[in-house]
């Protein structure tokens, strides 16, 4: 049995997937097999796949499917229910994302150390037209995460999947709920909720290639109302105090601050209809807030300039100022050629 199963779901990436299975024939760590989902590309992805199995000597299975599934959420749970999961350790990883050679070796390592269900590393944001550097990520968490004790960091924990190494056990037979947007967010706290240990690598192991045509920058009403829904369900149905409160913080930062960004982004969306929307479902199932520990200016100044920003949302939320938020960001964002991410 592998130490680690790494998932690739891929979806017409021929300019991309040779690239990134380069960067895992040459990781320092070789202890892993791969199980790869391509869901119904068109282009010559499936033939590029078949070209680079023989370099993995029998460590690499490969499911082709004849039509797309039509969200990445469903091909990851294809993944998980294939039975071919055999790993330690799970790692699921996007086919267009480029990765450090010590990607794997420092996250196996980081978890091994820490007896760390979840390990997880820095990051950088790259323009994949331009190649410049839009942000670095997850720099100067702390080395061992401890749960519930420290659920207020959850919230701060990027999104995705992709940096992170997951004990295969501490997933059972969880799935990650099918829309388009939050969906990794969402199956992550699921996770957390059952978690101990989180080990950090306060190292940049990931470049993460962002791209204007992607799910997260055509964002439709609709789902982010889903997503928001499933935090709900997540929040209503945990029994610890903390875990509750960070459920909520997670929530404001996501539903309130960065989907209301992508909805601002998005023209066919009436911004002032949505954060009408936006501020009554906060009223009517968080009381907007005023009881949580977490979202206090005492408690969010420990994230510095990060939490003070969120801070200052939730105000300008309660005296309907929000929109004139948005609108300073995107100037910003201009001027300085920005993609803050909360």
């Amino acid at each position: 049995m592998p130490e680690i199963t790494v998932v690739i779901t891929t979806y017409n990436l021929e300019s991309l997937i040779g690239n990134c299975l380069k960067e895992l024939f040459n990781q320092t760590m070789q202890d892993f097999n791969i199980l790869i989902i391509d869901d119904g590309s068109t282009d010559n992805t499936v033939l590029i796949i078949e070209d680079y199995k023989q370099m993995f000597n029998g460590r690499f299975q490969s499911f082709y499917l004849s039509s797309n599934l039509g969200s990445p959420a469903k091909t990851r749970n294809y993944a998980m229910n294939t039975g071919c999961i055999d790993g330690k350790y799970v790692l699921f990883l996007d086919g267009d994302d480029s990765i450090s050679p010590l990607f794997l070796e420092k996250l196996y390592k980081a978890a091994e150390e820490n007896c760390a269900q979840i390990a997880l590393c820095s990051y950088k944001r790259v323009d994949i037209e331009t190649g410049n550097i839009l942000c670095k990520e997850m720099i100067g968490f702390p080395e061992l995460i401890i749960l519930p004790a420290a659920s207020d960091i959850l919230p701060f924990i990027n999104s995705s999947l992709w940096n992170k190494l997951i004990r295969t056990n501490l997933i059972e037979n969880k799935r990650i709920p099918d829309f388009k947007v939050g969906e990794d967010l969402c199956f992550l706290h699921v996770l957390y909720s059952n978690c101990h240990y989180i080990a950090t690598v306060n190292e940049v192991l990931v470049d993460y290639h962002v791209r204007k045509n992607s799910i997260i920058n055509n964002t439709e009403v609709d789902t982010i109302k889903l997503f928001a829904d499933e935090l709900l369900r997540i929040y209503n149905e945990s029994s610890n105090c903390k875990f509750k409160e960070s459920i909520a913080l997670t929530n404001f930062i996501h539903i309130g601050i960065s989907m209301a960004m992508r909805a601002n982004d998005n023209n066919d969306i009436n911004i002032s209809k949505h954060l009408k929307w936006t501020k009554n479902y906060f009223v009517t199932h968080y009381k907007m807030f005023q009881y949580n520990e977490f979202l206090t200016f005492h408690n969010l100044r420990k994230m510095k300039g990060r939490g003070i920003a969120i801070w200052i949302c939730k105000i300008s939320y309660k005296i309907n100022i929000f929109r004139l938020v948005l609108f300073f960001y995107n100037i910003v964002k201009r001027i300085f050629n920005l993609d803050f991410k909360f």
